[in-house]
């Protein structure tokens, strides 16, 4: 840091005649110490690329939900990953977690990952930067009031891929990647049991992250059939935080 000659400022920081003088030109309110500054530009850059999976080196697999839909299915299929001990993420949508504020909870206290797949679930390709953000903070801001974090996961909504209109706005509430996934199970069509299992055996490597929906009730049926598949192959379902652990 240089002050006004070009000098360097005592060990490269403002010093009081700076700030008295940037307090005066734009309030004392306004300036930040050079921590929080970082803080807020990290905060309110772009989120990094998408995150397909997690390294093909580890025996690992993250099963991630999207998290909508009849209660009593989501039960079902989380007594279904119970018992095998597995680990699971739940992306929410915000309207759903604002019916059923109850459900963050059962999912945390199961030491299952929470995180973020917008308030309403707009096609989010479709939307104005403003509008992708608002969808984001939304939904961000609930999960905050009912667990007390926003939790490290967004996923957008509407796209298997983001944008950087989406990355722009994931970065503003404060997530540094977008979550997406290598293995699609296709579960919402409504297929069979064995559809679905049969399609994640098909696709599913080391660190993979194999996308899924609470709301249908072949996907209670197929989760036995894939933890099972998994348990074979050797690949341990962890959570989103265990696998993209560093």
């Amino acid at each position: 840091m240089t002050n006004e000659q070009g000098q360097d400022s005592p060990q490269g920081e403002f010093d009081r005649r700076d700030f008295l003088r940037l307090g005066a030109a734009i309030g004392i309110g306004a300036i930040l110490s050079p921590d929080a500054a970082a803080a807020r530009s990290r905060q309110s850059a772009p989120a990094g690329p998408d995150i397909l999976h997690g390294l093909r080196s580890r025996k690992e697999v993250a099963i991630t939900f999207h998290g909508a839909g009849p209660l009593h299915i989501a039960n079902s299929i989380f007594h279904e990953v119970a018992n095998a001990h597995a680990g699971i993420s739940v992306l929410a949508v915000g309207t759903w977690l604002k019916e059923n504020p109850s459900m963050a909870k059962v999912i945390l206290n199961a030491g299952y990952d929470l995180g973020n797949h917008t308030m309403t679930h707009p096609v989010l390709t479709q939307l104005p930067l403003s509008k992708v953000e608002k969808e984001i903070k939304e939904c961000a801001a609930l999960l905050k009031k009912l667990t007390g974090s926003q939790g490290n996961w967004f996923r957008p909504s509407g796209t298997i891929r983001s944008t950087s209109t989406i990355r722009t706005a994931a970065g503003r509430a404060g997530y540094h990647n977008c979550i997406s996934y290598d293995v699609d199970s296709l579960d919402y069509t409504n297929q069979s049991e064995h559809a679905t299992a049969k399609t994640v055996a098909k696709l599913v490597k080391p660190g993979s992250i194999i996308g899924m929906h609470l709301g249908y009730p072949n996907t209670v049926k197929a989760i036995p059939l894939i933890l099972a598949h998994l348990h074979k192959l050797g690949l341990k379902p962890v959570t989103l935080t265990e696998l993209l652990r560093k």
